[in-house]
């Protein structure tokens, strides 16, 4: 028997209303979302710059979005594993909705939730760009301290806005997926640390995939992180490797993929007992 619509969007409005107080009780995660990005920027940044050459916080800085996204969405996992371990779960479970509608609010509250960090962090961006500008003509270059300031390609809003959206929800989706797998807190911890840096690196968010050793470029193809940075590369016109269209399949497919599959694994490993049972 199909659910009433009107009683869908009271349930999707409540869990993600519920995830989105989280997030903004959790200042010190709001505060890690904006310093994690800029030291990655200041110390790997100005780093590789210095080996590289060239403007290569210009490519960075897509990767950097990115991960902020990543970090945000895989939350996600944290969330459901935090749930069954408290017996929320058992509420969500009993309410009148099929499982899958469970996990797809619980994706679009942490999608939701890592685009607000995004948000977080391009507004501190932002924000120090107008203090290079304004302190420049004063004799004082921001750029020996923050060497990406006034270099920054700034995004097109109108490929900025619907990629972030969509690389959020595929981040949230795999973080949704490892949390439905995880057998503990613990273990998602684990788990998160074993997926995330993998992911994260195999993407080419620091570095091209073409010329990656022939083992990495093929993990990079089918990682579907990869497809995130590439979108928000598009969005900054800095260095992208797909095709607009092409990558936005492959990142509604991946995530479609990893929802179908974490309905499956709910479904089948007893959503409603606590881990700690």
């Amino acid at each position: 028997m199909a659910e009433p619509t009107e009683m869908l969007m009271h349930f999707y409005w409540a869990v993600i209303r519920r995830e989105s107080q989280k997030l903004l009780k959790q200042r010190d995660r709001l505060a890690a979302a904006m310093v994690r990005p800029v030291l990655w920027l200041w110390i790997i940044g100005g780093g590789m710059q210095a080996l590289a050459g060239g403007d290569y916080t210009a490519r960075l800085l897509p990767g950097i979005v990115g991960m902020t996204l990543l970090f945000g969405g895989m939350v996600g996992g944290l969330s459901i594993a935090l749930d069954k371990d408290a017996g929320t779960m058992r509420l969500l479970v009993t309410a009148p909705v099929k499982t899958h509608h469970i996990l797809i609010a619980k994706t679009l509250g942490a999608a939701i939730g890592a685009l607000v960090q995004m948000g977080l962090l391009i507004a501190l961006l932002l924000a120090l760009e107008g203090l290079y500008t304004l302190l420049f003509p004063l004799g004082f270059d921001l750029q020996e301290i923050l060497p990406w300031v006034g270099r920054t390609l700034w995004p097109q809003l109108h490929v900025l806005l619907p990629g972030a959206a969509l690389a959020a929800l595929a981040c949230a989706a795999l973080g949704v997926l490892c949390g439905t797998f995880a057998k503990s807190i613990d273990g998602f911890a684990v788990m998160m640390n074993f997926v995330i840096f993998p992911v994260f690196f195999f993407s080419g968010a620091l570095y091209p995939i073409d010329p990656m050793p022939a083992l990495a470029r093929l993990v990079a193809l089918v990682n579907p992180f990869s497809y995130c940075v590439d979108l928000l590369r598009h969005a900054f016109s800095s260095h992208a490797e797909f095709g607009l269209m092409f990558a936005t399949l492959v990142l509604v497919g991946a995530t479609v993929a990893m929802l179908i599959v974490a309905t499956w694994k709910f479904s089948q490993s007893g959503a409603a007992v606590p881990l700690n049972q």
